[in-house]
Formats: C-alpha cells, structure tokens, sequence
C-alpha cells in the first residue's frame, strides 16, 4: 500500500509540473538600428558587397506573420515568438544590402504584379528555430539556433537558387537583465548575416 501511495505521489506530482511549465513571449530580433549597422560592416568585409543591379519581392504572407512557434526554454516552462513576424525585417534589411531594390510582398506575385513592380527574383523565406537552457530555476532560453532557408525563383516560378544557413546565439544568466530573447536575437543575427554572404557569392544572382 505505501509503494502504491508513493507511485501515485509521484505521478501527480509529475503532472502538476507539466501544467505548471508555461510559455513566456519574446522576441528574436533585437534593435533594428543595431541590426543594421551590422549587416553593413558584414558587407563590407566581403568581395562582393557591390548591391547586385535587380529587384526582388520578399514574400511573407499574413498568416506566417500571425504564425507562433513555442520551443524550450528552461526549469521545464517554454517561449513563444512569431519568427516571420521578428524576422521579416532583418532578412528585408539583408536583400537590400544584396540587392538594389526589394519590395515587400503579401503573397507570391502573378505574373501582372510582378511586370507592375520590375521583379527580377522572387525570395520565400522559410524559418525553423529550436532553443534550450540547462537551468532548473529560470525561463529564458541560453541557447537558441534560428535556420534560415531562402529559394530565389524567377517572375515565372522558375528556380534561380536556393540557400540555406542556421545562426546560433549563446546568452550567459547574467546578460539577461530585461532581454530574455538574448540568445535568439544572437542566432537571427547570426543566421541573417551568414544569408547575406550566401546571397552575395551567388553568381547566377549576378546574371
């Protein structure tokens, strides 16, 4: 009988920790007036930051907007974030040091908004995040990875390139102090710098 009351003990209070794990919001991108300043100095570190002479469509729909991803955190809660949403201005900032011109888009351009708008190449982006934290006491994330993955097509769906590069972003407890999206504002950095120099050492973007 005190094996069966102790095996029960523990399954409930098992179950009371899993409802009692919730999911904190943050943001995975930091100030964009930092974020810019960064993508600029990548540029120019590179052999090709002369802005390639096209115009492209970014496109991310309302729906990826409103999307929410929930990944670990740590002591068992969870966070929440809307990548697309976070993301759709840095990677807007990283095409327009690629690229002469980029236009934002709602949804994959027809062939009439894409003659209205001068596009050249059209740039879906897909995002997938994963984080983690060892501690048992607090929340925030001190590990976060962001992939980023961008197909460039043509105005008429034809594929020109696709590129695919993951940022990781570490955050000690004590540089929390109010940011809790710390380490995931390191990997979208990160990620989103690696994709600008994907981008720009792409010849068949060049023709």
């Amino acid at each position: 009988m005190k094996l069966m009351h102790l095996i029960r003990t523990i399954v409930l209070t098992g179950a009371v920790a899993s409802l009692a794990g919730c999911a904190h919001d943050i943001t995975i991108s930091g100030d964009p007036a930092a974020f810019t300043t960064s993508t600029k100095s990548a540029a120019t570190s590179t052999d090709n930051a002369t802005p390639i002479n096209k115009t492209v469509g970014l496109v991310i729909t309302d729906d990826l907007r409103t999307k929410e991803v929930v990944t670990p955190g740590g002591g068992g809660d969870k966070v929440a974030y809307k990548p697309y949403r976070d993301l759709e201005l840095p990677i807007y900032v990283e095409l327009g040091q690629v690229f002469k011109n980029v236009v934002k888009l709602n949804t994959t351009p027809d062939q009439a908004t894409s003659l209205s708008k001068n596009l050249n190449y059209v740039v879906t982006p897909t995002i997938s995040t994963t984080s983690s934290s060892p501690s048992l006491l607090t929340w925030p994330p001190t590990d976060f990875s962001v992939t980023l993955v961008c197909t460039v097509t043509d105005p008429d769906g034809k594929l020109v390139t696709k590129k695919e590069v993951t940022g990781s972003g570490h955050a000690e407890f004590s540089e929390f102090k109010r940011n809790f999206g710390l380490a995931a504002q390191r990997a979208t950095l990160d990620a989103v710098q690696k994709m600008q120099a994907a981008m720009q050492d792409s010849p068949e973007l060049r023709q």
